[in-house]
């Protein structure tokens, strides 16, 4: 949802067709990996918290994409991330470690 207000933001400020519109979804793709990356941990050998990180980077894009008005765009991003989250899910569980810490 911030990523949209953003792109609203921007548009509402600089103007639809304005240059300025890629420094804005360079800062929101910078911060949103910024903030996925905190997200990831390491344990062992093994980073957790990948999954977690790649779904915010995907709903920052899905929120750019709605605040341009590309719905159809985001409507594939909602399916292709949920469908990856819900089915691909037991394919990672079986590779976890014990996170009993």
């Amino acid at each position: 949802m911030a990523a949209c207000g953003f792109v609203l933001v921007a548009i509402g400020v600089l103007g639809a067709t304005s240059s300025g519109q890629a420094r804005i979804l360079e800062g929101l793709i910078t911060g949103v990996g910024f903030i996925g990356g905190g997200a990831i941990l390491k344990h062992g050998t093994q980073a957790l918290g990948t999954a977690t990180a790649a779904s915010l980077w995907a709903t920052g894009a899905l929120g750019a994409a709605v605040g341009y008005g590309l719905y159809d765009i985001a409507v594939i991003l909602s399916v292709v991330t949920y469908v990856t989250l819900r089915f691909l899910a037991p394919a990672k569980k079986e590779d976890r470690p014990d996170a009993s810490y």
